[in-house]
């Protein structure tokens, strides 16, 4: 578990495009409304995260794109901001 844990932590997630993706995929129609659903969830979790200012649950936030500033696709995306932040033990 240890070894999936560690590699878990070099990847990140581009959160939007992936349910984006799904939806967009007609195989998946009847997964329409579980995944609105779940985006919406995911969408107040990084209200949340983002009011606590958890340093381990911004870097995850992070790597899922759920900030705007780790957002490739956001006028907001900072990567050299969002490298340091991921790469330091402590903000």
């Amino acid at each position: 578990m240890k070894e999936s844990e560690n590699l878990g932590n070099q990847f990140k997630v581009h959160t939007p495009n992936l349910l984006k993706e799904i939806l967009n995929n007609q195989t998946c129609a009847i997964l329409r409304i579980p995944v609105i659903v779940f985006k919406g969830i995911l969408e107040e979790i990084a209200i949340r995260a983002s009011q606590l200012n958890d340093v381990e649950l911004n870097k995850l936030m992070m790597r899922l794109t759920l900030y705007e500033i780790s957002d490739p696709e956001s006028k907001e995306y900072n990567s050299e901001y969002v490298n340091n932040y991921l790469e330091n033990k402590s903000e």
